[in-house]
């Protein structure tokens, strides 16, 4: 087919056939690169429009019409890529963004999630302390009602203490006068004392006949009340008789044996034995320092103590502020 010939009343544009050929290669390997390179599946691969168009060309020859369709459509084709391109830009560069601004959000939650495990390891913390202030309370309250209970129970006795007392200084009035007895009121007891020279012969550990019918009388009284009694045995600062020292190896046993004497006469008239003990002070708890005869005769003496029956703890009651 010649340059200058024509195809259905149409010109036709010559074309270097032989150059056509040796590029076609290259326009097909580079169009259908460029076919592949579009977004989506909106897009027609250039490739797919200019193949018509190359075997045209190959073929030596193409109308000027077709020519130029062929010219447009790739130049569309062209900034429809740049289009594309420039999208496809725009979207990579939001993914980063969005990839960023996720990086951020986790690193946010995580520190979110280890906030709210600290939150949540402190508010155990504050319902194991809340647990404990109530148990506190409670044992606080139940120490309350028995501090009151307690009070009120020591109230009650030390309104029978004075009552105590009172009927003792009445109902032993004489002997309380002429010295035989002294009747004191402490804080937590009242103690009765009778000087060991009224009751008991000397050296001896039994009861003489005045000094039994007083410790007869005082039993009397102390049956009718519930005190725990505690007898006491207290001696001077000298030291024993070769005669009291074969029975008596020291005034710790001597007082001993004194208030164990008083205590089974009292239990023989009634007072019931749980409610007795024995104690022996020898020479250390004086009322006067052992200076004269006269003191002498003073510090030896049995003391009765009338104390509350048993403390809480079911020990007896004791009372330090009360002396010897």
């Amino acid at each position: 087919m010649g340059s200058n010939s024509t195809l259905s009343g149409q010109s036709i544009l010559p074309w270097p056939k032989l150059s056509v050929r040796m590029r076609l290669p290259g326009l097909r390997s580079g169009l259908a690169r460029r076919s592949f390179a579009g977004v989506g599946g909106g897009s027609v691969g250039l490739g797919a429009l200019l193949l018509p168009a190359l075997l045209l060309l190959a073929l030596g020859c193409v109308s000027a019409t077709k020519h130029r369709q062929v010219v447009g459509e790739l130049s569309s084709l062209r900034q429809r890529e740049v289009v594309q391109v420039e999208q496809i830009g725009r979207l990579q560069a939001q993914e980063r963004n969005l990839s960023a601004e996720l990086a951020v959000t986790l690193e946010g939650f995580e520190d979110l999630s280890i906030e709210h495990q600290a939150l949540a390891q402190s508010a155990e913390r504050l319902r194991a302390s809340e647990r404990r202030l109530e148990l506190r309370l409670q044992s606080q309250s139940s120490q309350l009602e028995l501090s009151r209970r307690d009070l009120d129970a020591a109230r009650e006795e030390a309104s029978r203490l004075a009552s105590t007392y009172t009927t003792l200084m009445a109902d032993l009035e004489s002997e309380v006068s002429s010295g035989q007895i002294e009747i004191e009121q402490l804080r937590e007891g009242v103690r009765v004392s009778v000087s060991d020279d009224i009751i008991f012969a000397s050296g001896s550990a039994e009861l003489d006949p005045l000094g039994r019918k007083v410790l007869e009388k005082v039993s009397q009284q102390l049956l009718a009340l519930d005190h725990s009694i505690e007898v006491q045995g207290h001696t001077d600062d000298l030291g024993l008789k070769p005669s009291l020292a074969e029975r008596f190896p020291s005034n710790w046993d001597l007082a001993a044996a004194r208030a164990s004497r008083v205590v089974r006469l009292m239990e023989e008239q009634g007072i019931p034995g749980e409610r007795m003990r024995v104690v022996s002070f020898a020479s250390f708890q004086p009322l006067v320092p052992n200076e004269s005869p006269e003191n002498r005769a003073q510090n030896r003496r049995i003391e009765i103590r009338l104390k509350p029956k048993t403390s809480r703890s079911g020990e007896y009651s004791s009372d330090p502020a009360d002396g010897g």
